[in-house]
């Protein structure tokens, strides 16, 4: 596939609203161009638009980092399968054979974007949290490994695009205001029989708060599953929102909705406590951008001292029952 110096970023519109992670990709492809920029100044940041009726959309993308918008407007997409939008998205793709295509790692983008991958011969890696171009002009694409235990940087040198999805609120959204351009429209042959109809739509409702607008969270790790309450208490005298680590939510007592880590949110917190929590890459991969993090672990060498702004060596169920005499 011979490239075309284009930085795709596919836009995931969701009950008549963009999600956030769409505008996120858009900022972190402008990044990308900025360090292509001593390899090849042609690069350009394309937004790829799928859905009906939405030339809307257009309009906010360029505000947030698009120099040129696609846009695949057909009514097969106003509820979209699977199915629908991988044709869509491969379609573009082999027509303009982009260098790069960043996929927001949504249930939809999930579903999708080996899909795609597969569809034009390329790799794909998941759930990344850093992105870079290196002095060649490949994408260093950085992700979890092994469970969480370390972080393998992965390239694909040899086919095109580069392709990666990247969760939510790993990377932070910016205003461009880029100039307007009228959108290039791709047209898409759908298959006149679909495989999948989408009949329903019914949305989860929450279990628990929204994590990536608390400003103090209180998170727990597998040794504080016998004592919640303690936890509870604590984190409701302390105004913060409840969080867990992946080893809690495995006991069963806690909803994964409260999970902070590379299979849950990502946080940002202005404060973020870690009690009994070891630290492994794949729970510190959701929570490491917080402004201050206190870690609480009987073990000196627990990897989440690394990450912390303080840390306190000694028992986390001693240390909360303190904390909530002076509350």
């Amino acid at each position: 596939m011979e490239t075309i110096k284009k930085l795709f970023v596919m836009i995931e519109i969701r009950d008549q609203q963009v999600m956030e992670v769409s505008y996120q990709l858009l900022a972190l492809a402008q990044q990308l161009k900025q360090q292509y920029k001593s390899i090849d100044q042609s690069k350009e940041v394309v937004a790829v638009v799928m859905g009906h009726q939405v030339s809307w959309v257009v309009d906010e993308c360029y505000r947030y980092g698009a120099d040129s918008v696609l846009l695949v407007d057909d009514k097969k997409l106003q509820y979209p399968s699977t199915q629908h939008t991988t044709r869509a998205l491969v379609t573009c793709v082999e027509k303009h054979c982009p260098e790069v295509l960043l996929i927001g790692a949504t249930v939809v983008g999930r579903d999708v974007a080996p899909r795609v991958a597969a569809s034009v011969r390329t790799g794909l890696t998941a759930d990344a949290v850093k992105v870079e171009v290196d002095s060649d002009g490949l994408l260093l694409m950085t992700r979890p490994a092994f469970g969480g235990n370390l972080y393998a940087t992965i390239i694909c040198p040899d086919t095109y695009p580069q392709m990666s999805s990247i969760r939510p609120d790993v990377f932070e959204k910016h205003e461009y205001l880029c100039e307007f351009k009228e959108p290039e429209v791709v047209e898409v042959l759908f298959d006149e029989v679909d495989q999948i109809e989408v009949l329903e739509r019914i949305e989860r409702k929450s279990e628990g708060p929204d994590l990536r607008k608390a400003n103090v969270i209180l998170a727990a790790g597998r040794s504080m599953a016998n004592y919640l309450p303690l936890v509870e208490k604590t984190a409701e005298l302390m105004n913060a929102s409840l969080a867990a680590s992946r080893g809690l939510v495995e006991t069963g007592k806690v909803s994964s909705a409260y999970q902070v880590g590379q299979t849950g949110v990502t946080v940002k917190p202005s404060i973020y406590i870690a009690c009994g929590i070891s630290g492994a890459l794949q729970h510190t991969a959701g929570m490491d951008q917080s402004q201050t993090i206190i870690a609480i672990n009987n073990d000196p060498d627990a990897p989440i001292f690394g990450v912390s702004t303080l840390g306190i060596v000694g028992d986390a169920i001693e240390v909360l029952e303190a904390v909530q005499k002076h509350l």
